[in-house]
C-alpha cells in the first residue's frame, strides 16, 4: 500500500476543503497522513480517510527543534509522495531535505524544491482546486461532492437534543451571529408565516429554542438533522458544513464573499448584498419558498 503525506497550514474551512482530495488519495489505496495546526485537528473526527493527524504549528517561530522534529516525522513515515497545500519556501525546503520522492505544491515560493508544480486555478470552487494537486501525484480522478462521516456519538447526542426540544420530524436550523443583524426578525416572520415548522437557534442571542454544539461533530450532526439551515458567511465552517452534509442551506453572502465559495446545487440558496446588513429579513423568508 502506498503512504501519502498532506501538510496543510490552512483554517478549519481549508481542511474540510481538501476531504476530496484526501478521499480519493485514500483509494489509491492508500495510508494518508496530515499535518495539521493543533487548532483545527479536531476537525479530522469527521474525516475517515485520514489514518494519522499529526500536530506542527504553522506560522509560528518555530523553534529548530521543532522543524528538525517535522523532517524527522516525514523522513520516518517512508511516504512515496507528500502534498503542500500553500506555497512554502521553508516547507518545500524541508521536504526536499526529507528525501521523499514525489513532493507536489502549487507554483509559488519553493517551488523549486518540489518535484511537481500544479498551477493554481483561482476561480474554481475550493475542494475542486485542491484535488488538483491529486494530478501532481499522477492520480486522474475527479473530484467527489463534498462530504464527511458524521461519528455516531454526536448523531445519537443530537438526537437526543431533538427530543428533549419536543420535535418529532425536523426543524428549520438558524445559525445566530452578530454581523447579520435582522435574525430577531428572520425568526418572528418564520413562525408567523410556518407557525407548525419548529424553528431551532445554534447559538444564542435570539427567542428561540436553543442548541450548543461542543465540536464539529455535534455541529455536523445538528446541521444533517435539519431539514434547512439559514447561516450568514460570519460562520464559514457551519457554512461549509452544511454544504457538507447535504442539508438545504440559505447563505447570506455580502459582495465581498465570492460566489466560487459554495457550489452550483439546488441545495444551496445564495442571497446577496452589498453588505450583510442590506439584505431584507423579508428576502429570507421568501427565499424558503
Amino acid at each position: 500500500m502506498l503512504r501519502f503525506l498532506v501538510l496543510s497550514p490552512g483554517t478549519s474551512v481549508e481542511q474540510l476543503w481538501l476531504f476530496p482530495l484526501l478521499r480519493s488519495l485514500s483509494q489509491t489505496p492508500a495510508q494518508v497522513d496530515v499535518v495539521v495546526a493543533p487548532a483545527v485537528m479536531s476537525l479530522y473526527q469527521l474525516c475517515p480517510w485520514v489514518t494519522r493527524v499529526l500536530p506542527y504549528e504553522y506560522g509560528s517561530r518555530n523553534s529548530l527543534t521543532e522543524w528538525v522534529n517535522l523532517l524527522g516525522t516525514v523522513r520516518d513515515g517512508y511516504y512515496d509522495g507528500v502534498v503542500l497545500t500553500r506555497p512554502s519556501g521553508n516547507l518545500s525546503f524541508l521536504l526536499w531535505l526529507s528525501g521523499v520522492r514525489e513532493r507536489v505544491g502549487f507554483a509559488g515560493a519553493g517551488q523549486r524544491w518540489l518535484t511537481q508544480v500544479v498551477t493554481p486555478k483561482l476561480e474554481q470552487y475550493p475542494p475542486e482546486y485542491y484535488h488538483d494537486l491529486a494530478r501532481g501525484l499522477g492520480l486522474q480522478v475527479p473530484c467527489g461532492e463534498l462530504a464527511v462521516q458524521i461519528p455516531g456519538a454526536a448523531v445519537t447526542w443530537a438526537e437526543q437534543q431533538q427530543r428533549q426540544l419536543g420535535i418529532e420530524a425536523g426543524y428549520v436550523l438558524l445559525v445566530a451571529d452578530s454581523a447579520y443583524p435582522h435574525w430577531g426578525q428572520v425568526a418572528a416572520q418564520l413562525q408567523q408565516q410556518q407557525p407548525d415548522v419548529p424553528l431551532v437557534a445554534l447559538g444564542a442571542g435570539l427567542d428561540l429554542p436553543t442548541l450548543e454544539a461542543a465540536d464539529e461533530g455535534q455541529q455536523a450532526a445538528l446541521l444533517a438533522g435539519a431539514t434547512l439551515v439559514l447561516v450568514s458567511e460570519a460562520q464559514p465552517l457551519l457554512l461549509q458544513l452544511a454544504v457538507a452534509v447535504q442539508t438545504p442551506v440559505v447563505a447570506l453572502l455580502s459582495s465581498a464573499t465570492p460566489e466560487r465559495l459554495l457550489p452550483a446545487s439546488e441545495l444551496c440558496i445564495p442571497l446577496r448584498a452589498g453588505t450583510l446588513a442590506a439584505i431584507a429579513p423579508q428576502q429570507v423568508v421568501q427565499a424558503l419558498g
